[in-house]
C-alpha cells in the first residue's frame, strides 16, 4: 500500500522523466541564512520528485508482480 492515496490510477510515470526532475531540482544544504521561504520552495519541490519515484517505484513493481502472477 502506498504512503499516498489512490496512486494506482496515476499516469505512467517514467524514469527517463524522474532523472530529469531530479537533475533538475537536486538535494541541496542549506546555510544558517537561508530564509524559511526558500527552504519552504526547495522542499516543497522536492516533496514532488519524491511523490513522483514512489508513484514510479510502485508502478514498476506491480507491473513485476502481474507478471509473475499469469
Amino acid at each position: 500500500m502506498s504512503l499516498y492515496e489512490n496512486t494506482e490510477h496515476w499516469p505512467t510515470v517514467p524514469l527517463s522523466l524522474l532523472e530529469a526532475i531530479e537533475k533538475a531540482y537536486p538535494k541541496r544544504d542549506f546555510g544558517p541564512t537561508t530564509t524559511l521561504r526558500h527552504l519552504d520552495y526547495h522542499y516543497g519541490q522536492r516533496s514532488v520528485v519524491t511523490f513522483l519515484r514512489t508513484v514510479h517505484e510502485e508502478q514498476n513493481k506491480n507491473i513485476l508482480n502481474t507478471n509473475l502472477r499469469q
